[in-house]
């Protein structure tokens, strides 16, 4: 997917008061020993294999540069974490409450961990530092049940970077949020990922009339962040 915006354009939208926000790249999700990667398995065989290695290939390293060229800028960085903090998991969206339920029901343990568990934690090659904020949700958007907002209100915020998964639900609900909420929203293209290729691209061009069709690839962004 190629974007379609010039260099020119692209040096006016990356402003100071921007905040990368990391999407649930956990290590539940893309860790193949994790219970979530081995119920999903079982009930489909081979339906993480794109998300897994676009992942891997693609999105960690590309949002490992991002990281480290927003650190060098004093960009924000924001991370989200998808987990329970009740031990029976009554917090989660009522849809990976009920996941989380029916894969225990099948031996399938712990597929959305709580806070406190290493499976919930960040993967090692992205991890956040001291000063870097963590955010816990429970559902897709952290807008809806979490302090994000004021967060990003101390710190003057006025644009988020996209980047993470699943581009068609955590990232593009929260991006949708954030729009609403008066933010301007980047999508990081290639640092994006969703179990299948279509999705991702058709819900970046979905969400494009709510969140201002700025979809870039991290060469572009990369190369227009100002170093202070």
């Amino acid at each position: 997917m190629q974007s379609r915006l010039s260099m020119k354009k692209v040096k006016k939208i990356v402003e100071p008061e921007t905040a990368l926000l990391i999407v649930d790249m956990q290590n539940y999700y893309l860790n193949k020993n994790s219970s979530y990667y081995k119920y999903f398995e079982s009930l489909q065989p081979g339906c993480l294999d794109y998300i897994y290695d676009r992942c891997h290939t693609l999105v960690i390293p590309n949002i490992s540069q991002l990281i480290t060229c927003c650190r060098k800028s004093h960009v924000l960085l924001v991370y989200l974490r998808l987990c329970g903090t009740e031990k029976d998991r009554n917090d989660l969206h009522r849809f990976f409450r009920e996941t989380n339920k029916r894969a225990a029901q099948k031996g399938f343990d712990n597929v959305y961990p709580l806070n406190s568990d290493w499976m919930a934690d960040i993967v090692d090659p992205l991890k956040p530092l001291k000063n870097d904020v963590i955010i816990d949700k429970t559902t897709y958007s952290p807008f809806t049940y979490t302090s994000i907002d004021l967060k990003l209100k101390e710190y003057n915020i006025s644009t988020v970077i996209m980047c993470g998964l699943a581009t068609s639900q955590c990232v593009e609900t929260t991006a949708r949020d954030a729009s609403d909420r008066g933010y301007k929203v980047i999508h990081i293209e290639d640092a994006e990922a969703d179990y299948d290729e279509s999705s991702h691209i058709y819900s970046l061009h979905c969400s494009k009339g709510v969140c201002g069709d700025l979809i870039l690839n991290t060469d572009e962004l990369l190369h227009n962040i100002p170093e202070h």
